[in-house]
């Protein structure tokens, strides 16, 4: 299942540097009602695309795209339908993902019900790995398929089918948690992005903070995490520190979360600097969230980088907090 971050972490980078102006969207409810000529970002409980749009990552519960996209599509979502032509590749995980239009190029997709329908012609290879899987399309490459249940009514230059067997409850679950990991990876890159966004001269003051001297801000980092969770047991098993336990994990727990979005930018910094390059802070912060992740992802050694990364990275935001309270 490892291919499928590959592809899918190669998208996003692929996509990101393509992109000069950014189009976000946030909500419950999005609907894209209007031609969107950049690349649009968008996140919510229910997605709708209405209207044309250049190039699209998307993120939520139930996501319709009723209009062409002229380039490539990633999504993430519960409920995906794919009612209309794609000109680049395409990028999906989710619960349940109808295909309907054209996709110029390659396909990869990962869910519980997956179907490509009579109506969809793939110009390329296609990827699909889900419990069951449909296919009434057109697929003029290969089509690699890894499932429990596949019906194939459609047309494939090749078709590979490996299947889920009963006994294989490990395989099963495995391909669970890659679904589930492709949902986070996506859903950290656009809350990276949202926070780059709004929040750029906090993102900068970390960044300052981590070039400015790495291992002392992992180690002093990694002894804030340890000395955070003793005050937290110590707090919560406490009438009175109860509360104040219950809001420092809280804290501590965003944090955590947040840490390898500011070492992103800043590996992403590192690279294109001593590459001698000036993309924009965009495709900058997704170049270095892409080689942390594919990081994250080696054997042995990927748990050691996480641990470094977030270290490094709930270090500097301390830093960059006590000296913006300096400054007050």
């Amino acid at each position: 299942m490892r291919w499928l971050y590959l592809l899918l972490l190669t998208s996003i980078l692929a996509l990101s540097l393509a992109a000069e102006a950014l189009e976000f969207r946030g909500g419950d409810i999005i609907s894209i009602d209007s031609p969107v000529e950049d690349d649009l970002f968008a996140g919510g409980d229910a997605v709708n695309v209405n209207a044309p749009v250049d190039s699209a990552v998307i993120f939520g519960g139930k996501v319709n795209v009723d209009a062409p996209i002229k380039g490539d599509l990633i999504v993430a979502g519960g409920d995906v339908n794919l009612n209309s032509d794609v000109g680049g590749k395409i990028v999906v995980a989710g619960g349940t993902i109808n295909l309907r239009g054209d996709v110029a190029r390659n396909v990869v997709m990962a869910g519980g019900q997956v179907r490509i329908l009579s109506t969809s012609e793939i110009g390329r290879d296609a990827a699909i790995s889900g419990g069951d899987v449909y296919n009434a399309g057109k697929v003029l490459g290969a089509l690699w398929v890894n499932a429990g249940n596949f019906q194939n009514n459609g047309t494939a230059g090749e078709v590979r089918f490996q299947q889920w067997k009963e006994d294989e409850a490990e395989e099963r679950s495995e391909a669970f948690i890659s679904t589930f990991s492709i949902l986070m990876i996506l859903g950290f890159l656009i809350v990276g992005l949202i926070m780059l966004r709004l929040f750029p001269g906090g993102v900068f003051a970390v960044d300052q903070e981590i070039r400015r001297s790495p291992p002392v801000r992992a180690l002093l980092g990694l002894g804030l995490i340890v000395a955070s969770i003793v005050l937290i047991v110590i707090s919560i098993f406490t009438i009175v520190g109860l509360p104040l336990g219950l809001v420092l994990l809280e804290l501590v727990v965003a944090a955590l979360l947040l840490a390898n979005l500011f070492v992103s930018f800043s590996l992403g910094r590192w690279i294109v600097s001593a590459l001698n390059q000036t993309p924009g802070d965009v495709p900058t912060f997704v170049l270095g969230y892409l080689i942390l992740s594919l990081l994250f992802l080696l054997p042995y050694v990927g748990f050691i980088i996480e641990l470094i990364s977030i270290s490094l990275g709930f270090g500097a935001m301390v830093f960059a907090l006590n000296e913006s309270r300096r400054r007050v």
